[in-house]
């Protein structure tokens, strides 16, 4: 499940979406860089809530597509819940066609410590 919710009191700002996503996907802060002697220079500095980007594909109802869409057209920052945390984040893109909705949602932060 995931739960999108506005920052600031909205009763139309809310909505919950049994689905699955790509909860767990991340990608480190890894880079590489070529040195003198032929070999490589690797730093390795950690992973962040802010890497993330969970991608939404799902069927939705009507009404949830007129939510989702009120919530994208009308607010920057919203509050994501998933299985593995609670994340301020903005919805980067928001595609519905015939009841199909395909969502990127860029992670801010982490917000439940």
């Amino acid at each position: 499940m995931i739960a999108i919710s506005t920052i600031t009191q909205d009763i139309s700002g809310n909505i919950e979406l049994p689905i699955a996503a790509d909860f767990r996907k991340n990608v480190a802060r890894v880079s590489r860089v070529k040195t003198l002697d032929g070999g490589v220079y690797i730093t390795h500095s950690g992973v962040s809530a802010g890497d993330r980007n969970i991608n939404v594909d799902t069927i939705v109802t009507e009404s949830q597509a007129d939510t989702l869409w009120y919530i994208f057209n009308n607010y920057t920052f919203v509050n994501v819940s998933v299985q593995d945390g609670f994340f301020l984040a903005v919805i980067d893109s928001l595609e519905i066609k015939s009841g199909k909705l395909k969502m990127s949602i860029m992670i801010k932060s982490q917000e439940d410590g």
